[in-house]
């Protein structure tokens, strides 16, 4: 009977060390924003953000996402929670949409599909991991005011 192999978590954490000391480096140079940086390198971030990472508009404002009618969906964020086209006016949808690209999604794709009212009235409804919704609302304090 083949025995199952025993986890290399001293691996594991060497390759957070690195990824942690790359985005730093990122930082540095000016590649990434300062806010994301120390978000990413922040003890206890998820595995998933500190390699995928995530991005945040520069201004709110930006957005020209619909308020109403339909979306369609990236493909790299649809899947069987977000559907490939998603109805904005259905709260439930369009708040997993959000989620998926304030996590997931690019600055470019977050500025074409979010709608800033909408991303208001929904903002309540914990719509990204809080290492990521402490950055939006340092960059967006009306996002808590709603």
């Amino acid at each position: 009977m083949a025995s199952t192999p025993r986890p290399d978590f001293a691996r594991v954490a060497r390759l957070r060390q690195a990824e942690q000391g790359a985005i730093d480096e990122a930082a540095r140079q000016g590649l990434i924003p300062e806010d994301i940086a120390r978000a990413l390198t922040a003890p206890g971030v998820s595995d998933l953000l500190l390699f995928q990472r995530f991005a945040v508009v520069a201004d709110l404002d930006a957005f020209t996402g619909p308020s109403s009618g339909f979306v369609d969906v990236p493909r790299h964020l649809a899947d069987g929670e977000v559907p490939a086209c998603v109805d904005v006016e259905d709260a439930a949808q369009c708040a997993e949409l959000y989620r998926r690209l304030l996590v997931g999604g690019s600055a470019v794709e977050q500025t074409a599909l979010i709608n800033r009212e909408v991303l208001c009235r929904l903002w309540s409804r914990k719509l990204a991991p809080q290492t990521v919704a402490e950055v939006w609302e340092r960059r967006f304090p009306e996002l808590t005011a709603s």
